[in-house]
């Protein structure tokens, strides 16, 4: 097509690499239509005509021939981005997460290379560092080895799978066949092995799943640990469940400090009223405030009506500011709400004294920054 219709179409070479096109498109102001629907496939299609019609138009509002289009695309701006550093993480971080994916006879030597360096479908929600369990379906229906996620997960248009993470780092297991898997009594109770791993790409474990593996497997691979961030156990205000349980958890759940505000005040009526809760993740201020989520701190709970005096207060401020999630926070418990519920019934309610793992897991889950 460029090759007939140079002033059209151009060769498109960023397939398992939409990322760094977008990143290409943020450094230069370049405005990318939106992506179609993985489901689409009429519509991903045509998103060619439409990356084409756009990357045209900035090549001529900038003066630049169809060459000086691709010196741009395929040298110039991937270079000034930092090249495959630009997405290819060497450094990688603690591991918070772990996928399956699945492999084929094509893949059944993939994991002797442990420096090789693929593309592999997986969970857009994919950071760098998680763990990757590679299943391979055939021909031996087993588990084979665990990776690394070098890349942050990202859909790409033109990928027959729509969503993609670079992976690398493989560690060997002793095989763990479907057999086994469904006689095992922790991950024979997974989902996925129910379905006897159909669709398995970018299905998420528990860290209690992916250790029950390392396990079996006899893989000495990373496993995910949370840090709870405190051992001072000692609570005497709200300040103290703040600081000593808020904060730390907070930090686990991937929020840094400019990502939540504490004591928001939130005018109400004629400017004679405010509410003003604990933390606020999330923040946005438009005309009026919304947010992500809403913290609340309680020193101490024991009883039903101290718990629902709570709810009220923490539903008050989440539906002002139409947050999706709230949660309340004291010394004895952590307990998660819903919006889809009107914040009543709890997604999850957990010990703060023996908090592990998998209850660390499901928090993310559902408060985790994306």
């Amino acid at each position: 097509f460029a090759f007939y219709d140079p002033e059209k179409y151009l060769p498109y070479y960023f397939k398992y690499n939409y990322n760094v096109l977008e990143k290409i498109a943020d450094n230069f102001d370049i405005l990318l239509p939106d992506m179609p629907k993985k489901s689409d496939y009429k519509g991903r299609v045509f998103f060619y005509e439409k990356i084409c019609d756009t990357l045209q138009r900035f090549r001529r509002d900038n003066g630049l021939s169809v060459y000086e289009l691709y010196a741009f695309l395929y040298d110039f701006a991937p270079n000034y981005i930092g090249g495959t550093g630009a997405y290819i993480i060497t450094d990688l971080p603690e591991p918070k997460s772990a996928y399956f994916i699945g492999g084929s006879k094509d893949d059944i030597n993939i994991s002797d290379d442990k420096n090789a360096l693929t593309f592999w479908q997986c969970a857009p929600e994919t950071k760098a560092g998680d763990m990757i369990v590679m299943y391979l379906i055939s021909p031996v229906s087993a588990i084979d080895s665990v990776w690394r996620s070098c890349s942050i997960g990202f859909n790409d248009p033109f990928f027959y799978y729509y969503r993609c993470t670079y992976i690398t780092s493989s560690t060997k297991t002793e095989r763990i066949g479907i057999n086994t898997l469904r006689s095992d009594s922790i991950l024979g109770k997974m989902p996925i092995v129910r379905k006897n791993m159909q669709g398995l790409n970018g299905v998420e474990l528990k860290p209690s799943e992916y250790e029950r593996i390392l396990e079996l497997g006899k893989c000495n691979a990373e496993i995910i640990k949370y840090d709870k961030g405190y051992t001072d156990k000692k609570y005497n205000t709200e300040k103290d469940v703040e600081d000593k349980i808020i904060k730390p958890l907070l930090r686990q759940l991937g929020y840094k400090e400019n990502d939540y505000t504490q004591q928001l005040y939130i005018e109400i009526g004629n400017h004679n009223h405010a509410l003003i809760p604990d933390f606020v993740l999330l923040p946005i201020k438009r005309s009026d405030y919304s947010a992500f989520a809403v913290i609340e701190a309680k020193l101490s709970i024991k009883s039903e009506q101290q718990l629902n005096e709570a709810k009220k207060q923490v539903r008050s401020y989440a539906k002002i500011l139409c947050a999706e999630m709230t949660a309340i926070v004291s010394k004895e418990k952590i307990w998660v709400f819903a919006k889809a519920n009107n914040y009543e019934l709890p997604k999850i309610e957990i010990g703060v004294g023996s908090l592990t793992n998998d209850d660390y897991y499901e928090i993310r889950r559902l408060l985790g920054k994306n």
